[in-house]
Formats: C-alpha cells, sequence, structure tokens
C-alpha cells in the first residue's frame, strides 16, 4: 500500500466543495482515508481572492502515483474545478494535492515531492503536523 498525504483547498463555497470532495474520495474505494485534520483558514496566496479553506489528509491506496493524482484530478473536476492554464494563481472550487508520497523524494511524473512549498506556507504546516506520522 502506498501511504500519501493530501493538501485539500477551496475559496469558492469551501464547506459544501470540500465535504463533496472528500465524499467523492470516500466512494471511489480506491483510496483509504486513514486522516482529516482540522480545517485552517488562510488568506490567497498570489491572488486577490477569498480566503481559503485548508485541511491535510492521510490517505493509503493501492495506486500508483500518477493513477492516484489523475483519480484526485478528476474529483476535483467533478466539484467544478477550472484550470486556467496560463495562469495558477486564481480561486478554486477544489485543490488536491498530493504533497507527500510514501518516502520518496525526488521529481515523479513531473512532480517533485515532498512538496518543496511544505516549509514555506503555514496553510501546509499547521494542517500537516497534526496528522503526520
Amino acid at each position: 500500500m502506498n501511504k500519501f498525504y493530501v493538501l485539500v483547498g477551496s475559496n469558492i463555497e469551501p464547506q459544501e466543495n470540500i465535504k463533496k470532495g472528500l465524499n467523492l474520495i470516500k466512494e471511489t474505494n480506491k483510496i483509504i482515508l486513514e486522516a482529516v485534520s482540522n480545517e485552517h483558514i488562510s488568506q490567497a496566496v498570489g491572488m486577490d481572492s477569498d480566503d481559503f479553506l485548508n485541511l491535510a489528509l492521510r490517505c493509503t491506496t493501492s495506486l500508483n502515483f500518477k493513477d492516484t493524482r489523475n483519480l484526485l484530478k478528476d474529483i476535483e473536476t467533478s466539484c467544478g474545478r477550472e484550470r486556467d492554464p496560463n495562469n495558477k494563481f486564481t480561486p478554486r472550487t477544489l485543490d488536491l494535492d498530493i504533497i507527500i508520497w510514501n518516502d520518496f523524494e525526488g521529481i515523479i511524473d513531473g512532480y517533485q515531492l515532498p512538496d518543496p512549498d511544505i516549509n514555506k506556507y503555514d496553510f501546509i504546516q499547521k494542517p500537516l503536523a497534526e496528522i503526520l506520522n
């Protein structure tokens, strides 16, 4: 089983979209939610927008990284997530980012893991610290 951590964020109807996203994760039966942090409010970074609601998840799965990431992106889309390829700093209904994958350190499928922003932002550090083990 692969153990991984996900940073969850939303600043468009966050309570509703995060709840929907967590329910969709549970319904897949492909990801086991082991722990969910408390909710944390943070200011939007890189954009003039409403505050974000963030939390972190500790999960396990038998899927590989790429399939897990694709499944999470599909859930984001199901929650109305729209991406602007020219600007990553936009409001969002749901963001599900894998920030730690097992004990892997390096680049996998184009993603640096653990996420280099973990030590940069409180909105990642605080919820992650609650469930990290």
